[in-house]
């Protein structure tokens, strides 16, 4: 087995999504669990798109729906999802890309879970990088993370999409676990199951989107 490579994660965390202590350390932690050495490149399966649903599905010519791995865009009507829609559909709709089919290859919905490639380009990585998507990481759907982490630290930094302004909403502190890579509001009931070691707290909901985490979709921070 080679040499495992670990990113920065957390390096040069900018003064406004600093907090205290308890992140540092718990950022060491999700640094541990995405580096993971990655898969080797698997074959890409060439796929004809026929409908962008929005941000992070599409429809595929022979019938499959495919779910984005790895990252996840606002719903239909929140802010930013129009925006995403129209971003993914500029580089998807019509034409054929070329997918990389997740290690766990389908959701509970059925849909196809990959990462989708057009030319050299990886869709989910670019609408990161341009500032409509955050991070959403399963841990049998790890490939390409730190990429990932590294995406939305730019695009926070540079204020791309939706990082233009910042969210201005705080519960005082959101309580986060770094084994399910999602942060909750402090009375959320998903915070009860969180072992204690895994725990840790963030100042604002852009300093975990920031270091990788996902809003979770029961107390929607």
């Amino acid at each position: 087995m080679g040499r495992r490579r670990y990113p920065r994660i957390g390096a040069r965390l900018p003064r406004r999504y600093k907090s205290a202590a308890a992140l540092l350390v718990a950022l060491g932690g999700l640094l541990v669990l995405l580096c993971e050495e990655r898969t080797p490149l698997r074959h890409l399966e060439p796929a004809t798109v026929v409908k962008v649903r929005d941000g992070d599905t599409i429809e595929l010519a022979d019938g499959r729906v495919v779910r984005y791995i790895g990252i996840d865009t606002p719903e239909v009507g929140r802010p930013g999802a129009d925006s995403a829609t129209v971003f993914n559909s500029d580089y998807v709709l019509g034409r054929t890309v070329r997918l990389e089919i997740g290690n766990e290859a389908q959701d509970r919905y059925g849909r196809t879970l990959a990462f989708v490639f057009v030319d050299d380009r990886m869709i989910n990585l670019e609408l990161v990088k341009a500032g409509w998507a955050w991070c959403y990481f399963f841990e049998r759907n790890m490939n390409y993370s730190d990429q990932f982490v590294r995406a939305i630290h730019d695009a926070m930094n540079a204020r791309r999409g939706l990082w233009k302004q910042p969210s201005g909403e705080s519960a005082g502190h959101y309580v986060g676990s770094f084994t399910a890579f999602r942060f909750h509001k402090p009375d959320c009931e998903s915070v009860a199951g969180i072992k204690r070691q895994n725990e840790m707290s963030f100042p604002s909901r852009d300093s975990a989107f920031y270091a990788g985490f996902a809003p979770c979709g029961r107390c929607e921070p």
